[in-house]
C-alpha cells in the first residue's frame, strides 16, 4: 500500500506543479499548490488501491463459495458433453 501512496503522491505533485508553473504562476505559489496536489493524489491512490483490493477479494470469495465457475470449468463441461 505504501507504494501507491508514494505513487499518488508523486503523480499528484507533478501533474499540479507542471499545470500551474504552465498557468504562470510564480515558483513558491506552484509549490504550495504542487503540495497539496500531493497529499490529494496520495490519499486518492490509497482510497482506489483500498477499494481494488476489496474488490478482488470479494471476487475470490465467491469463487471459493461456488457463486460462479471459472473459464476453464466451462471448457471442461463442454469436452465431457462432447
Amino acid at each position: 500500500m505504501k507504494y501507491f501512496l508514494l505513487m499518488g503522491g508523486f503523480a499528484g505533485f507533478a501533474v499540479v506543479l507542471i499545470a500551474s508553473v504552465y498557468a504562470g504562476n510564480r515558483p513558491a505559489s506552484a509549490l504550495m499548490d504542487a503540495s497539496i496536489g500531493c497529499l490529494i493524489g496520495g490519499t486518492l491512490f490509497r482510497m482506489l488501491h483500498a477499494a481494488y483490493l476489496a474488490g478482488i477479494k470479494g471476487c475470490i470469495a465467491d469463487r471459493h463459495r461456488g457463486g460462479r465457475r471459472s473459464d476453464s470449468d466451462d471448457y471442461e463441461n463442454s469436452q465431457r458433453r462432447a
